[in-house]
């Protein structure tokens, strides 16, 4: 998750040093804002790209159940992973953030094991939300480009934050490293092909299949987009190819 950009909220800086060092250390990501309130939380969520909030439920001026419900409410942000922390375990206040849409609720004290799996159940969940199936994409060509060459498969499922691609495993696909990714779609709404490429992105999971390809083993791999590099172009496509196949009328990437 090292392209995954975080928002650590809590008014103790023990914490949020603790959550800090989770995420940098097991996760890889050094892509992380903090803020000691649900105030100041609100006002990084609007400047800058964030993919998951991580807030604790007690602070001042604005408590983090205030801060999810306000983030529920919101058009831009409403689909965002939630993660809260909290000394209050009582079945009212579970009940509460369940009832406002929270991701994940982590009860203090915690291990940096119990954050990391709650973080990897918000985000995993969060985008397969936003997933839309093969059976709305058009007849398309995928190819990722290694060192050596263009691997070539099928697209199982797209959303805004990544892909899900099928094909022949191969030595060459690492996980963690940038690819260029081409994706041509033939036909689109009967406006003919569109070629969306350069689309860089990193595997960020591999799975085999039980499957065989001409006696080779077949793998899906997950693709999450390395959103800083793509260029407007891209963008505008993918936004487009979104769009056109059901997916929802929110942009591919929010602006900062």
């Amino acid at each position: 998750m090292q392209d995954v950009s975080f928002l650590v909220v809590d008014d103790c800086q023990l914490v949020r040093n603790l959550v800090r060092n989770t995420i940098e250390n097991r996760l890889g990501s050094d892509n992380v804002y903090v803020a000691v309130d649900g105030k100041e939380a609100l006002e990084l969520l609007n400047t800058r790209k964030i993919d998951i909030i991580i807030a604790d439920w007690q602070m001042p001026k604005m408590d983090g159940d205030e801060l999810l419900r306000k983030v529920r409410q919101s058009a831009k942000l409403k689909a965002m992973p939630f993660i809260m922390m909290s000394s209050l375990g009582d079945k009212e206040h579970v009940l509460s953030a369940i009832q406002n849409g929270v991701s994940q609720y982590v009860m203090k004290p915690f291990t940096a094991e119990k954050l990391e799996d709650a973080i990897h159940k918000s985000w995993n969940s969060a985008n397969r939300r936003g997933a839309v199936r093969l059976s709305s994409l058009p007849e398309h060509r995928v190819r990722i480009q290694t060192s050596n060459r263009k691997i070539a498969g099928t697209v199982k499922n797209i959303s805004h934050t990544g892909m899900l691609i099928e094909l022949t495993y191969s030595r060459e696909l690492h996980l963690f490293n940038n690819y260029s990714i081409e994706l041509d779609i033939f036909d689109l709404n009967q406006e003919g092909n569109m070629l969306i490429e350069p689309i860089y992105g990193v595997p960020v999971r591999l799975i085999a299949l039980d499957s065989k390809v001409g006696g080779s083993k077949v793998c899906q791999v997950g693709i999450h987009f390395s959103v800083e590099m793509l260029h407007e172009a891209v963008k505008s496509k993918l936004s487009y190819l979104l769009k056109a196949i059901g997916e929802s009328d929110n942009k591919l990437i929010q602006d900062n």
